[in-house]
């Protein structure tokens, strides 16, 4: 099992979870999934970056939903356009999905999803809004404070990742 890096940015008091993601490194590649704030929305995504630890030019996909067998689009700086098969190796389809599994259970909750009132109380008690998606308020330690927005980043991880995704993913937050 390869560890996963992440990288968390949270804005308390304005859209929430900001992004919140993890991926894996496979030689030249990248593989993860991420979600965050888009407006009021939240989308999630997989993606691939291939290339990314190469000299040749990194691709860029994401899933168009939040479904690693589904359908895949390849981003460029001309828009998205659909391709026929998803760029990720079919056996490390299952190991992002466990990761996904994993990632989701240890830093975020969905305000519908049945078991998290505890979580939900925690939130509002603080004068934390409840949105859509929250992080988990055992992680809010975890956090480096900033002015406006709140991180973490994983020992070891190369944040460049996150920079390169937040120049072309569909969240609002940029890394610059």
């Amino acid at each position: 099992m390869i560890e996963p890096h992440v990288h968390v940015a949270w804005a308390p008091y304005g859209a929430g979870v900001l992004c919140a993601a993890f991926w894996l490194v496979q030689g030249r590649h990248v593989y993860g999934w991420f979600t965050g704030a888009r407006g009021a929305a939240y989308p999630a995504c997989f993606f691939a970056l291939e290339d990314y630890y190469a000299d040749d030019e990194t691709v860029f996909y994401r899933s168009a939903q939040n479904d690693v067998h589904g359908p895949w689009l390849i981003v460029t700086a001309d828009g998205e356009v659909p391709i026929g098969q998803e760029p990720v190796p079919p056996e490390l389809c299952a190991e992002l999905e466990r990761e996904q599994d994993a990632f989701v259970h240890e830093w975020l909750f969905y305000r519908d999803e049945p078991g998290h009132a505890d979580d939900a109380v925690e939130l509002r008690e603080r004068g934390i809004p409840l949105r859509e998606v929250n992080l988990r308020p055992k992680k809010l330690a975890k956090l480096q404070p900033g002015a406006d927005v709140e991180t973490y980043t994983s020992v070891g991880a190369d944040l460049n990742v996150i920079v390169f995704l937040s120049g072309r993913w569909p969240l609002d937050y940029v890394v610059r």
